[in-house]
């Protein structure tokens, strides 16, 4: 059983709204069973296996210098099989990072391994933008887009791209009459 504590000074978690970021996971835990978890008021719920993440925005890639160097919290859980067994299901949040961090074909090797320590310090790209229930109701805090995870080497990549195809001259547009 974990107590979840909140700040009251702080008033929560800020809401992040960013389209593309580089963001490094600072510290992960690995749970593989259910848990409770009792809050501050009174209540408590059961919370599904998961990779629990303190992510720090590192850069962001759309309006550089807003919201980088912030930090939130994110889980990334496993999902319940046929036989209702908890599994790594390669289309869910944590199959986009598992993906990302060990490749596609960790999910083919049945020798492959999870470990949590390999996720301390990995950076990776993705949309961040604030949590919200099933309902659609916003929430305190801000959660990683799944569908937007990309591997950092990648944002490299595009930048050295779109660097190259600014590299044009007047001589490559010689043909056209001004």
């Amino acid at each position: 059983m974990t107590l979840v504590k909140k700040a009251i000074a702080s008033g929560g978690p800020e809401r992040l709204d960013i389209l593309a970021a580089r963001l490094r996971v600072i510290e992960a835990e690995l749970t593989l069973e259910e848990r409770e978890i009792k809050l501050d008021n009174g209540g408590s719920f059961i919370a599904d296996p998961n990779l629990n993440c303190r992510i720090l925005v590192v850069k962001n890639l759309i309006e550089p210098g807003v919201s980088e160097g912030k930090i939130f919290y994110d889980r990334f859980r496993l999902k319940r099989d046929s036989a209702g067994d908890w599994v790594f299901a390669r289309y869910s949040p944590l199959g986009a990072l598992t993906v990302v961090r060990y490749g596609a074909e960790w999910f083919e090797d049945p020798d492959a391994e999870f470990i949590e320590e390999d996720f301390w310090g990995f950076e990776f790209i993705a949309r961040v933008r604030p949590k919200t229930d099933p309902f659609g109701k916003l929430l305190k805090g801000s959660t990683v887009n799944w569908k937007t995870i990309r591997s950092a080497t990648e944002e490299m990549s595009a930048v050295k791209q779109a660097e190259e195809a600014a590299k044009v001259t007047e001589d490559d547009f010689g043909y056209i009459d001004f």
